[in-house]
């Protein structure tokens, strides 16, 4: 017992309660992403005005130390109840919340408008009190009765701590209650009000602070040395401490977390201010504050050409101008180079980020002349396009004899092994993030919705540890959003999805133009074993079951029809009907691994289907979706 709310002798102390670890549904009862902690507190005789909720850091839980598992706590309601015996349990209704910390407008507050501390007593688990992402001092909130709760010595009050956030595992770890006899004891900060201990004659702890960290340290002051800080610290202390004037400041408070709840629903976009531009000079022999040389105007190199502008300083609209001028055919080279490598795999040059003459010289000049000529100003088909037109790019090359060639091996192959003749069509690796996409689609989980804020797919536990500065953890989606397509998936810069780094997508440190392609046994494992890949796999076994067939024969054509667009061959039916038949008699002599297996996954397990049967098919479906071909763009 080490921890109270500061205050004025009376001050009733709890030990700690520390939560260790997500508990399984099976054991308590309840969903371990949203969980419902309920104390029983049996304080002995006394009038108590004051609950308070001390949130403490922990080394044992993950990023910032408070929550069980994402990178913030989020409590969504604080609830109360005295239960007297012989008598029914009464509800105790808070007034005021109150914590420690500067109010959210100041730059060093932990205290979100989104997250205010009224939000935990509004009645609406839509809303929650939480502190900042990153690191906080020790959150302490402050809970003020209606009226005074008086006690006996049998009297219990039931304390229900509500987390129904929608941010998985953003349940408090690690916490203390303490009571107060005094209705205006304020939080303490971190330690500093909890080192001013006394003790009264028969040995109880009591607390002799109960004031915030800036009005003490004003105190301490002459009232003629205070400055205008100090002095507004001390006037809004007695505000708050007013009895008169409590319910104005309550009803005060409220607006101010209804407007800050508004506020903070409302989205949000950087934005540009034009200012005058800044004076540049040549700098003689380097010196930054010699301003004596000439001074230098925007301009492109002379040897590009001149900009027209007219006489006045050449500004961002007069290079925009010039990078899309018939003049300057770069701009459509370069992106018609790009566009081929999607469609190829390669491009006509294959140096991406460099046309000159340090890249690789085109295979195909002409072609890429002529594609960059048409991009800028189409003269084929010219109706139904425009300029600067990417669909009619995109049409001119997949509608073209050399797109539409088969990917299969040729006779005098080995003359051209990298196939920078265009004799075939190329076979390459699908990017990363087109890998997560092709499966989920294939299974039947894709979310096609667009645009929207990043989302967060599952993920490792403690795979963003390392990072520091602040510390931080990972906390999933839900719903819809845990299928979304890859292009949403949160990037943490260096720390980009595994599964993404697995299928080489290059971190964010710089900028990559072009990407490697590799294939490592990982790949396979992350096929294999990602929950993602694991439901999508069950998923499209329900669905090869329901829409498949009756027999296996004709769920393995289904399976293969939508995976792959062709039928298996006779080697391939023996092999998955072999594994298939293991399998099933593997789950059959043990039902709960097939449980087990089917239970991956939030997508909705189908009813009305055999967990063994259903279960021996997911593991074919696993090993369809980990072939090579799968993920193989033919």
């Amino acid at each position: 017992m080490d921890s109270a709310l500061g205050g004025e002798s009376g001050s009733k102390l709890y030990g700690l309660f520390h939560a260790t670890g997500p508990a399984p549904p099976s054991a308590l009862g309840f969903d371990s992403d949203n969980e419902t902690y309920v104390v029983l507190l049996q304080p002995g005789a006394g009038v108590w005005n004051e609950l308070g909720i001390d949130v403490v850091q922990d080394e044992s839980l993950p990023g910032a130390r408070y929550a069980r598992g994402a990178d913030r706590f989020l409590l969504s309601e604080v609830e109360a109840e005295l239960i007297d015996t012989g008598s029914p349990a009464r509800k105790l209704v808070f007034t005021m919340a109150t914590v420690n910390d500067a109010p959210p407008s100041v730059s060093s507050s932990t205290t979100d408008p989104s997250m205010p501390p009224l939000a935990a007593i509004d009645g609406n688990l839509k809303t929650a009190w939480g502190v900042r992402f990153g690191e906080a001092r020790d959150p302490f909130m402050a809970l003020r009765f209606a009226e005074p709760v008086k006690t006996g010595a049998s009297s219990r009050i039931v304390i229900t701590l509500r987390h129904e956030s929608e941010l998985r595992k953003a349940v408090i770890g690690r916490f203390r209650l303490a009571l107060a006899a005094d209705p205006y004891a304020w939080p303490p900060i971190a330690d500093a009000g909890k080192r001013a201990r006394s003790h009264d004659p028969e040995g109880a702890k009591t607390w002799a602070s109960g004031l915030p960290e800036n009005v003490m340290k004003a105190l301490r002051r002459p009232a003629e040395d205070r400055d205008a800080n100090e002095r507004a610290a001390l006037r809004d202390y007695r505000i708050w401490s007013s009895l008169d004037l409590a319910s104005d400041y309550a009803e005060r408070e409220r607006a101010e977390t209804e407007r800050g709840l508004l506020e903070a629903s409302i989205p949000h976009a950087l934005a540009t201010v034009s200012v005058d531009p800044a004076v540049t000079h040549i700098l003689p022999r380097a010196n930054w504050m010699d301003d004596s040389a000439p001074i230098v105007e925007p301009a492109i190199p002379r040897f590009l050409g001149v900009l027209d502008t007219k006489g006045e300083r050449a500004s961002r609209l007069e290079l925009s101008n010039w990078l899309v001028s018939r003049d300057n055919p770069l701009t459509a080279r370069a992106f018609v180079n790009r566009m081929w490598r999607e469609f190829f795999g390669a491009g006509i040059s294959k140096v991406l980020d460099d046309l000159g003459s340090q890249g690789e010289w085109p295979t195909h000049p002409e072609l890429l002349d002529w594609l960059a000529a048409e991009f800028m100003h189409p003269e084929f088909d010219r109706a139904q396009a425009h300029d600067w037109d990417v669909k009619h790019l995109v049409r001119l090359i997949v509608t073209s004899y050399a797109y539409r060639q088969s990917s299969l091996a040729r006779e005098g192959q080995d003359k051209d092994p990298e196939n920078r003749l265009l004799a075939r069509q190329n076979r390459y690796r699908l990017d990363a993030e087109n890998v997560r996409d092709t499966l989920l689609q294939i299974s039947g989980l894709l979310v096609e919705k667009l645009g929207g804020p990043s989302v967060n797919p599952m993920e490792p536990a403690g795979y963003l540890a390392a990072l520091n500065f602040p510390k931080r953890e990972y906390s999933a989606s839900r719903g819809d959003d845990l299928y979304r397509r890859g292009l949403y998936t949160t990037w943490q810069r260096s720390y980009l999805h595994p599964s993404l780094l697995n299928f080489d997508a290059p971190t964010r440190e710089e900028c990559a133009v072009n990407r490697t392609s590799s294939n490592t046994p990982l790949q396979a494992l992350d096929l294999l074993n990602d929950p993602i890949y694991v439901e999508g796999a069950r998923v499209f076994a329900q669905n090869a079951v329901a829409a498949g067939g009756g027999t296996f024969g004709e769920r393995i054509d289904w399976i293969f029809d939508r995976a792959l667009n062709r039928p298996p061959s006779a080697e391939e039916r023996s092999i998955l009907r072999d594994l298939h038949d293991r399998n099933r008699q593997r789950f059959q002599a043990n039902p709960a691994g097939a449980g087990e297996l089917l239970s991956v996954g939030e997508a909705p397990l189908a009813r009305g289907f055999d967990p063994v049967e259903l279960a021996a098919l997911a593991t074919v479906t696993r090993a369809v979706l980990n072939l090579h071909e799968t993920i193989t763009r033919n």
